[in-house]
């Protein structure tokens, strides 16, 4: 067995890769390079940060023909629009991986029956992800606290009895299930010590050891808006002159499976943005698409114009007030000190209820609320 003594980092994309990214970043800095997995567009996000990471693709290198019969299989299940930071190869695999270990666990016919029914949150290939770890033994498994992958590792290294280690990006609203299973991470970091008592006081008897430390990808943003230059110059390269710039962070689905409410489409914001706008040619708005799930520019939207790849930070330095409904973007606004309202989903994000941001019923109401109030003074 392949001892390395390197701590393996993985992650899906968006915040969560963020978060891996610093603690990437830490412990290269102290002379550590660990083994660094990125799922789905996690992988060119860190590539982007030049750190030195695999993709999917690195779970079954060298055993890829056992999974040639479930590449077949889980073909037509996926996504019809791929994601530009994810290449069709790594999607073959992601599919083949998740498949292969379902019907190695359930049957073919109960396998192919839970994809089409619930896609890919149906995975858990905790038997790929212990073969993998048998060949690398990594000193420690640090993942966050996302599903399907993630959790599959998590779980594989319970079985092998490698420390492992989650962190939370947000509130772990839907994640409770199986952050409170008994089945998981020996420690996980969370945001505050509120959510620490509350996950303690739980009901499910096992839990993880909980440690309040924040998230590390959130460190930068204390200072973020101070830097008064990179924003001027970045409101120039986006042609905003002395404009108010609203921020949209899209949704990657329609519905999630952890609320019943529906998120809004990126033509359903502009169709109330628009109008907005229009009557206010003191404001603008930018439409920032999820790193999972890419759109263009709405038919008809003028008034508006759409992300042109800009970092995270770079979005919330240009903007002068974020409008969300659950993205982590608008925690991060917040703790940048930038205006928020947050749309229809207060009870969901749940900081707005004691962080003083702003929470509109709708998108009309959200209109509403931009319209009658000057963005500087928003709460």
């Amino acid at each position: 067995m392949n001892d390395t003594g390197r701590p393996l980092l993985a992650s899906y994309g968006g915040g969560h890769a963020a978060i891996i990214a610093a603690m990437a970043k830490t412990l290269m800095d102290a002379g550590i390079t660990p083994d660094l997995l990125g799922f789905t567009t996690a992988f060119e996000a860190f590539r982007r940060k030049n750190l030195p990471a695999h993709s999917v693709s690195a779970l079954i290198e060298g055993r890829r023909t056992a999974y040639d019969k479930a590449a077949v299989r889980a073909a037509p299940y996926h996504p019809a629009r791929g994601h530009p930071d994810v290449s069709a190869a790594q999607t073959r695999d992601y599919f083949a991986i998740g498949l292969h270990d379902l019907i190695e666990t359930r049957g073919e016919t109960a396998a192919l029956a839970a994809l089409a029914k619930t896609g890919r949150a149906a995975f858990e290939p905790i038997a790929t992800c212990m073969a993998y770890l048998r060949a690398h033994r990594p000193s420690v498994i640090v993942t966050t606290t996302s599903p399907r992958f993630e959790l599959a590792l998590i779980r594989a290294g319970r079985r092998l009895n490698i420390p492992t280690l989650a962190i939370a990006d947000l509130f772990l609203q839907r994640e409770r299930p199986w952050v409170l299973s008994g089945d998981y991470a020996d420690h996980l970091c969370v945001l505050n010590a509120g959510l620490r008592a509350e996950l303690l006081a739980a009901a499910p008897g096992q839990k993880p050891q909980i440690h309040a430390t924040g998230n590390p990808a959130f460190d930068p943003l204390a200072t973020l808006r101070q830097d008064r230059g990179r924003r001027d110059t970045l409101r120039r390269r986006l042609g905003l002159g002395d404009r108010s710039l609203i921020l949209w962070p899209t949704a990657p689905v329609e519905r999630a499976d952890f609320t019943d409410y529906r998120f809004a489409s990126a033509a359903a914001v502009a169709a109330v943005l628009e109008p907005l706008c229009a009557a206010n040619p003191h404001l603008t708005y930018m439409l920032r698409p999820h790193p999972n799930a890419s759109h263009g520019l709405p038919d008809g939207a003028v008034q508006g114009f759409l992300d042109p790849g800009l970092t995270v930070e770079e979005a919330l330095l240009a903007a002068d007030v974020v409008c969300f409904e659950v993205s982590s973007v608008g925690l991060q606004a917040h703790l940048a000190g930038l205006p928020t309202l947050c749309v229809g989903c207060a009870d969901v994000v749940v900081f707005p209820s004691y962080a003083g941001t702003k929470v509109a019923r709708d998108l009309d109401d959200m209109a509403a609320i931009l319209a009658a109030t000057p963005i500087p003074a928003l709460p």
